[in-house]
C-alpha cells in the first residue's frame, strides 16, 4: 500500500463521504487518489460496487471551504474532512478556522506540505504549517514518516470529537502519500464518551433544593452537540426552572417558543446580573458559558447566586467564576441521570404554578413580537424585523436555518420557533464570512435538506464564492441577503461607546453604498438565480417560490429602519 491508500481507507472507515477544499500543487497526490478511487467505484453487471468513492466539494477559496466543512460537521455530529493548499491556503482559512474552533466543530483539517526532499531549499509555498495552524486548532502535527500516517489520521478523528470538540490539523508532505507503507491500516477504536459523574446524586439534591421558580438553567452549545436538548427540556419542566441560552451560542440549544425559555443572556455583565437577580441558584450546562463582552466591571452573577456547573470539558470548571459545585460529565447522559433522581423530590403543585405563569408571560411576549413584526410589513424601506418574519413564515416544515444576520440575529432567534434539535445554526466566533458557505455544508450534511441562510450584506461579501459551490452541488439553499448598505453593528457599538449620532457623516469606513453592491448580478454570475424584493410581503413570496423551484437561489432585500 501507499500512503494515499492508507488515507483513503481510513476516510472511508470513518464514514467520510465528502472532502471539502480548494486544491493546489501540494494537494495533487490526494486529488489524484480521489480520482482513482472514483474510477474504481463503478457498478458491475450485478449492480454491486467495486469500491467506494469520496466526493470532492470544490470551493473557490479556502475560507469558504472551512465554513462548508464546519456546517457539515455541525449538522452531522461527526468529523468532516477538509483539505487546504499548503501555507497560502491555510493562511486564507485562518479566519473561519477561528470560527470553527469557537463553534466546537469537529473537523479534520489537512494541508499539503512541500516534498520533504525540497524543504531544505526553502521552496515556494513551503513553511511552518504546524506553527501557522496551532493557534486555531486543538492540535497540529506534521506527518514525517509514512508509517505514522495511519495512527495520526485515526488520532485526528478521535481528537476532533473529544471535548472540547474542534478542528485538528495535519500537515501532509506531498511525497509522503506516494511512499510505500509497511504494515496494515490501523483499525478504528470504539469509544464511549457518555460519562456520568459519581456525584450526580449530590448534583440532583442541589438542583431540587431551591423553591420552585428560584432555579435558573443556562445552556450552551454542548447541549446541542451531545443531543441533550429534549432531555434538558424535560429537566427544566420537572424542576420548574427558567432556561436561558449562553450569550454566545451557535446552535439551537432550547426550543425558543417553550414557556420556560427566557432567551439568550445579555452579554453585558451588569445586564446579566440584573436578569439573574431573582434566582437563588444557577445550573450551567456548558463549557465557557457566561462570556461577557465588551469588558465591564463586576461579575456577571449576583452575589447571592450559587453557581452549579456541568461541563464535558474539565478545563472550563472553576476557570473564571467560582462554583459551589462543578462536575465533569456528558450533558446527555448526566441530564438523563438527573431526571431519574429529581422526579419526586420537588413540589409538583408549585412547579406547575410556576410553569403556568411563565407560559402566559411567554405567550404574551411572543404574540407581541409577532404583532410588532406584522405591523412593520408596510414600512419603506423594509424593516429587517418584518423581512425576517416573512422569511420564517415562508419556510417549508423541514427547512433548516443558518444565521449570519449579525445585527438582525435577535429578530431571527426571536421569531424562528423550532421545536426539534439541529434546525438552527449560527456562529459564535465573531469572524464574518461563515454563514453562506456553512449553509451549503449544512444542506449537504442533512441529505440536501432545504436550507435558508439569512445573511447581512457585509457578511455576504466575505464569502460570495459559496454561491458557485451551491450551484455546482445543486444544493437547495436560499440565501436571503439583508442589505442595509452599512456595517450597522459597528455603528451601534460606536454609539454605545462614544455617543455618536446616527448621521452617516460621523462614521469612517462603515458604509457600503458607494458603489452599491449588486447581489443579484453577483449570484447570476455564479449560476444562482437572484431576485431583489422591495417589501416584506414580497420577501415571503420570493422565498416560497425559491424553495418550490429547488436548487440554490438568492433573495436580495434592501432594509432600513433598524437604527
Amino acid at each position: 500500500m501507499l500512503g494515499r491508500d492508507v488515507l483513503l481507507d481510513i476516510l472511508a472507515d470513518e464514514g467520510v463521504d465528502r472532502v471539502f477544499g480548494n486544491p493546489g500543487t501540494t494537494e495533487l497526490p490526494l486529488v489524484d487518489a480521489l480520482a482513482a478511487a472514483a474510477a474504481t467505484a463503478t457498478a458491475t453487471a450485478t449492480g454491486q460496487s467495486t469500491g467506494r468513492s469520496i466526493d470532492y466539494v470544490l470551493a473557490l477559496q479556502e475560507a469558504t471551504a472551512v465554513a462548508m466543512a464546519d456546517g457539515y460537521a455541525q449538522v452531522t455530529g461527526r468529523p468532516s474532512f477538509l483539505n487546504l493548499h499548503t501555507s497560502a491556503g491555510l493562511g486564507n482559512a485562518i479566519g473561519n478556522l477561528t470560527n470553527a474552533r469557537a463553534n466546537g466543530s469537529p473537523i479534520v483539517v489537512t494541508a499539503g506540505q512541500q516534498d520533504r526532499r525540497h524543504l531544505v531549499t526553502d521552496p515556494l509555498l513551503g513553511g511552518d504549517l504546524v506553527g501557522l495552524a496551532s493557534p486555531v486548532a486543538k492540535s497540529a502535527t506534521e506527518v514525517t514518516r509514512v508509517d505514522d500516517l495511519g495512527v495520526l489520521v485515526r488520532r485526528a478523528f478521535t481528537d476532533a470529537l473529544d471535548w472540547p470538540r474542534g478542528p485538528v490539523f495535519l500537515s501532509l508532505p506531498m511525497d509522503l502519500l506516494d511512499e510505500k507503507v509497511d504494515g496494515p491500516v490501523p483499525p478504528g477504536s470504539r469509544i464511549d464518551r457518555r460519562t456520568v459523574p459519581d456525584s450526580v446524586a449530590e448534583l440532583a439534591d442541589l438542583l431540587c433544593e431551591p423553591p420552585a421558580g428560584e432555579l435558573a438553567i443556562v445552556v450552551g452549545d454542548e447541549v446541542a452537540a451531545s443531543g441533550a436538548m429534549a432531555a434538558t427540556v424535560e429537566l427544566a419542566e420537572t424542576l420548574g426552572a427558567q432556561v436561558f441560552a449562553t450569550p454566545l451560542h451557535a446552535t439551537g440549544v432550547f426550543p425558543p417558543g417553550h414557556p420556560l425559555f427566557g432567551g439568550a443572556l445579555p452579554p453585558s455583565a451588569a445586564d446579566m446580573r440584573r436578569l439573574l437577580d431573582p434566582f437563588r441558584r444557577l445550573f450551567l450546562i456548558a463549557g465557557r458559558g457566561l462570556i461577557t463582552y465588551p469588558y465591564t466591571d463586576g461579575s456577571p452573577l449576583p452575589d447571592h447566586l450559587d453557581l452549579v456547573h456541568l461541563s464535558p470539558d474539565p478545563a472550563q470548571l472553576g476557570r473564571v467564576l467560582p462554583a459551589r459545585f462543578a462536575v465533569v460529565g456528558d450533558p446527555l447522559a448526566t441530564v438523563r441521570a438527573l431526571l431519574v433522581l429529581t422526579r419526586g423530590k420537588v413540589d409538583r403543585a408549585a412547579v406547575a404554578a410556576v410553569v403556568a405563569a411563565r407560559a402566559e408571560h411567554r405567550r404574551r411576549r411572543l404574540d407581541g413580537l409577532d404583532r410588532k413584526a406584522v405591523d412593520r410589513y408596510d414600512d419603506v424601506p423594509t424593516h429587517p424585523m418584518a423581512a425576517v418574519h416573512a422569511v420564517v413564515k415562508a419556510l417549508p416544515a423541514d427547512a433548516l436555518v443558518v444565521d449570519e444576520a449579525v445585527t438582525n440575529t435577535p429578530y431571527l432567534r426571536g421569531l424562528y420557533h423550532f421545536t426539534e434539535p439541529n434546525r438552527y445554526f449560527g456562529c459564535r466566533g465573531g469572524g464574518l464570512g461563515w454563514g453562506m458557505p456553512a449553509a451549503v455544508g449544512v444542506s449537504l450534511g442533512a441529505g440536501m435538506a432545504p436550507t435558508v441562510c439569512v445573511v447581512g450584506d457585509g457578511s455576504a461579501m466575505y464569502s460570495p464564492q459559496a454561491l458557485w459551490t451551491a450551484a455546482r452541488e445543486a444544493a437547495p439553499v436560499v440565501f436571503v441577503v439583508l442589505d442595509n448598505q452599512e456595517y450597522l453593528i459597528l455603528k451601534s457599538s460606536l454609539r454605545t461607546m462614544y455617543g455618536r449620532s446616527a448621521d452617516r457623516g460621523e462614521f469612517a469606513a462603515l458604509d457600503l453604498d458607494r458603489p452599491a453592491l449588486d447581489f443579484v448580478a453577483l449570484a447570476t454570475s455564479m449560476g444562482v438565480p437572484g431576485r431583489t424584493v422591495g417589501s416584506a410581503a414580497e420577501v415571503g413570496d420570493a422565498v416560497r417560490a425559491a424553495f418550490e423551484h429547488g436548487g440554490p437561489a438568492l433573495v436580495h432585500v434592501r432594509v432600513g429602519g433598524a437604527r
